[in-house]
């Protein structure tokens, strides 16, 4: 009983003076993003680090207990996380992330020995991780290549465009001075019928 007693005691002034902090905001690419926690420095021989996503932590994404021995951090899954511990601060690199996995992320740290055992999560940090553009496969770029050029047919050439104007205009040309000399022969002819009319008028009278 006063073991507990004491552990109490002890334990909420310890845990007033630690926070866990966090940047306000990091961009991912490619898939991935790093992430830095930082707690209040203090003798310490074996934690638990873990990050939560969503505003109140509902999902865990990756959790680890690190012997300050050996700092290393690494944890499987199809989002996985690696980094590592040294001198109260967290060093992490989230992977395996889409741009649907763009969230508040928030850092906690459970602090086990020396004891007494204290947990301090952080306020969070918006990660937004960025598309990547799709790019081509294999087998897009061979469909590509399979695709057969167009024919002079489907698509006329700039010199037969041109050589079926300078045929049509050449016609029309043509056309119009046939239209002209049959005009001037049929003129001289009229001419001589009014005359014609004329003198047998006037024998007529």
């Amino acid at each position: 009983m006063i073991a507990i007693l004491f552990t109490v005691i002890v334990a909420i002034p310890l845990g007033n003076g630690l926070k866990v902090s966090q940047p306000y905001y990091v961009v991912g690419r490619e898939g991935k993003v790093s992430l830095q926690c930082t707690y209040t420095k203090r003798y310490l021989e074996e934690i638990q680090v873990s990050v939560y996503k969503g505003m109140y932590g509902q999902a865990r994404i990756c959790s680890a207990l690190v012997n300050l021995s050996d700092p290393h951090i690494e944890t499987e899954g199809r989002v996985y996380c690696r980094g590592n511990v040294s001198k109260g601060t967290v060093d992490l690199t989230i992977y395996g992330l889409t741009g649907e996995d763009t969230d508040l992320y928030r850092c906690q740290v459970e602090f086990f020995y020396p004891p007494p055992y204290i947990s301090i999560i952080g306020n969070g940090t918006l990660v937004y991780i960025q598309e990547s553009p799709d790019c081509p496969t294999e087998r897009t770029e061979a469909r590509v290549q399979d695709i057969p050029e167009p024919t002079p047919i489907q698509s006329p050439s700039l010199h037969i465009t041109l050589l079926s104007a300078v045929l049509i205009t050449t016609t029309i040309t043509l056309i119009l001075q046939v239209m002209k000399t049959v005009l001037k022969q049929q003129k001289p002819n009229q001419m001589a019928q009014i005359v014609s009319q004329k003198s047998n008028y006037k024998n007529f009278w």
